[in-house]
């Protein structure tokens, strides 16, 4: 049986949570490994963390598994934090955890997604259980925010505005379809950089400062009769220095799909490492 968690159990929630983060075979992709970087992300979840999460224990009452979710309304799409499953198979464990927290999401979600390291094979064989479709293997990337003082620029560069939307959503509907932010949201919900050509818009790239305090770019896009031209190039480095800017990053990082080559080679010319490789499960539940 799942249970809700008692507020005072926080303590040994966010332990048990830390000591899943710590391994890619049992780590969700939307939480760091380090303890303080966990805490923040979930305490800037848009849902109380708390209050969403549903745990098991054994018959001693240990805490053995656990998952918890947040959800945005105008997208459809709630996104589980887990399951982590210590102790019990992982497929049934997972699903009865998944749907407990399902019932904590509000009318109108769709759809349901977790994430984690393609090392995680417990939640590759629950996705393929629930018939939910998988995502390509994403890459995230990172690089010491030091080193962006050195990135390139390039002119034309400037902040987005509600009268860039229809160029902005051509742009990012046809580079990211279906994703988790929609164009309006590129504006209120992220910093938003556009890079102009002839008066027109021809590119963009957006990102915003995470809980755990590190920066993280989140879409880019260039049209395609304007690639070759180093704007992704200078639209990373102008965004990156605006993010660290208004903060104190340690890092700047993101994910990129595996079979976008080009994309790849921009990012590790510029220094940024591999630090894991990823795979997303999405789908209704029935």
């Amino acid at each position: 049986m799942t249970e809700p968690i008692a507020t005072t159990d926080r303590a040994e929630l966010l332990t048990f949570i830390v000591a899943q983060q710590a391994s890619p075979a049992s780590a969700t992709a939307y939480l760091g490994d380090e303890a303080a970087g966990v805490e923040a992300e979930l305490e800037g979840l848009d849902q109380p963390w708390l209050e969403t999460a549903r745990v098991m224990r054994d018959q001693d009452g240990k805490l053995t598994a656990a998952a918890l979710a947040e959800w945005d309304t105008e997208v459809g799409r709630a996104w589980v934090h887990g399951p982590w499953v210590a102790e019990g198979p992982f497929v049934e464990v997972g699903e009865a955890l998944l749907r407990a927290v399902a019932t904590q999401c509000p009318k109108g979600i769709g759809e349901y997604e977790f994430s984690g390291d393609v090392a995680n094979t417990g939640m590759s064989d629950l996705g393929a259980h629930l018939g939910w479709r998988a995502s390509k293997v994403n890459h995230a990337y990172e690089v010491s925010a030091d080193a962006i003082t050195h990135w390139p620029s390039v002119d034309g560069v400037r902040l987005a505005t509600e009268a860039d939307l229809p160029a902005l959503g051509a742009l990012h509907g046809s580079e990211f379809p279906n994703t988790y932010a929609t164009t309006a949201q590129l504006l209120t919900r992220h910093t938003t950089l556009v890079v102009e050509r002839g008066g027109a818009v021809v590119g963009y790239a957006s990102g915003q400062l995470q809980d755990d305090g590190h920066a993280y770019i989140d879409f880019m896009a260039v049209d395609a009769g304007h690639r070759g031209l180093g704007l992704a190039r200078g639209l990373l480095g102008e965004l990156a220095r605006l993010l660290a800017a208004s903060g104190a990053p340690g890092k700047v990082h993101l994910t990129v799909e595996d079979d976008r080559a080009p994309a790849i080679a921009l990012y590790e010319s510029l220094g940024m490492r591999r630090a894991i490789s990823l795979r997303g499960y999405r789908g209704p539940l029935g």
